[in-house]
Order: structure tokens, then sequence, then C-alpha cells
């Protein structure tokens, strides 16, 4: 009877309930505090750093400083200038051989359309006369530009091989590629009659070379005579609008 008496109940296997709760609040503390030591040792400029990263990444708007409003002449431009369609048209049709047998090649840029002719096309080495083999090339230009009234550039080019005046007619390439753009463009007044406004001539010697002159091939590329084309006046593209110019401001 007394033995009994004095045995312990028995014990539920496991930790008790209270436990799991304990271990909860104490694990919360435990990271409460680290927390605190935390930020009590953080440097500053680094908490002004990822403050600063949470405020964008989270679109809080930054301000900016707005300088003058800039103002504009002219809101739209009534005219534009460009080598028409037509034209263009005209050239890969009417050139398509020469471009196909390497004697010429095409290009464009900002100013307009470009027609390259090979020097040994247009000219003998070192001299200015215009070749028989040239002419026709030279009056499909003429026509071209007779018909669209167009302005043309020709300029001469050279490679930077220097002449020897004892045997070359020019003392320089300079006077040779300039009396080169000067023949072409003399032919293209007295065949086609082409305003001298219209037209220019220009040599640039070696000084705007395409290729490389240590080769005979780069030689052979600079040595050219091309034909810059634009539109002879800007081509309207509004009709009926008038256009406002003057300073644009705000609060209109």
């Amino acid at each position: 009877m007394a033995d009994e008496k004095g045995k312990c109940p028995e014990c539920k296997p496991g930790a008790p309930a209270w436990m799991c709760t304990f271990a909860d609040l104490m694990s919360l503390l435990l990271c409460f505090f680290v927390l605190l030591l935390s930020f009590a040792v953080m440097d500053q400029q680094t908490f002004k750093r990822v403050a600063g990263s949470m405020k964008d990444a989270f679109g809080v708007q930054r301000q900016k400083p707005v300088e003058d409003i800039k103002q504009g002449s002219e809101m739209i431009s009534a005219n534009f200038k460009t080598v028409p369609l037509q034209v263009q048209i005209d050239v890969a049709k009417h050139f398509q051989e020469e471009v196909a047998g390497g004697d010429m090649e095409t290009e464009f840029d900002p100013y307009g359309l470009i027609l390259r002719i090979k020097g040994n096309v247009a000219f003998e080495s070192g001299r200015a006369e215009l070749r028989e083999e040239f002419l026709p090339l030279l009056d499909k230009i003429g026509r071209l530009a007779q018909r669209a009234e167009l302005m043309v550039e020709v300029s001469g080019h050279t490679d930077d091989v220097p002449l020897r005046p004892d045997q070359d007619t020019f003392s320089s390439n300079w006077s040779l590629s300039s009396a080169r753009a000067v023949a072409a463009v003399e032919y293209l007044v007295e065949k086609f009659q082409l305003p001298p406004a219209r037209l220019a001539a220009v040599g640039y010697a070696y000084g705007q070379p395409i290729a490389s002159n240590s080769s005979a091939e780069g030689r052979a590329r600079n040595r050219r005579v091309e034909f810059k084309i634009k539109p002879g006046a800007a081509q309207f593209v509004l009709d009926g609008l008038e256009v406002e110019r003057g300073p644009i401001h705000s609060d209109q």
C-alpha cells in the first residue's frame, strides 16, 4: 500500500506544451537584441546609402531642378532638301551597266547622292582631258541634272604619289584634281547649258581618300571623280499650313 502511494505518475514523452512558446519568445528576444546591436554600430554613410536605395526601389519621387525651357524658332519645317525619289530611280536604271561593270559606285551621304567614277575611266594618267569613253557617262549625268533641275558638285581626287614636274603637265596633285573637276563642269555647261549657279568644281587632291594609299589597289580607288547630286531647291511638303515663327513659350 505504501509503495503504491510513493510511485511517481508516468510522464508523457516529449517536451511540455509551454516549452515551444517559451522557445519562440527567446528566439524573438535574441533577434531583437541583435537588431539593436546592429543599428547601434551602423556607419552613417552606409545607412544613408541603404536608405536611398530603398527609397528609389519603392518609387519615391525625386526632385530635379528645372532649368530654362528650351525654345525653338520653328515648330514645323515647311520644306526639306533631299534627292527626289524619281532621280534615285533614274540613277539605278540608267547607270546600272556602269555600276555592274565596276566603273562607277553610288553612295548616299547627308548632303546628297554621290556618283563616284574611277579615275582611269575619266582621264588619262596625269592628264585633265576628258576621255572619249567617259563622255557617254557624262552625258547621262548632264541630262539627269538638266531634267530634274539638280545641283551638281564635281570633285577631283588623286592618290598621294607626288607628280614629277619634268614629266607631268601639272605641278602638283592639287592642280591636277582641280583641272579635272573644271573640265567636267565646262563640258556640262557647254553641252547642256546648265546654269553656273547649279554647278561647282572642287579639287581635293589626296585630302579625302576612301582607301589606303599604301597599296596599288587603294591608290587606284582614290584616283576618282565624284559627282555629288543635290536638289536645286527645297521641296515643299506642307500645303495650306501656316508656320508660326518665333520663340515657343511655355504658356502657349
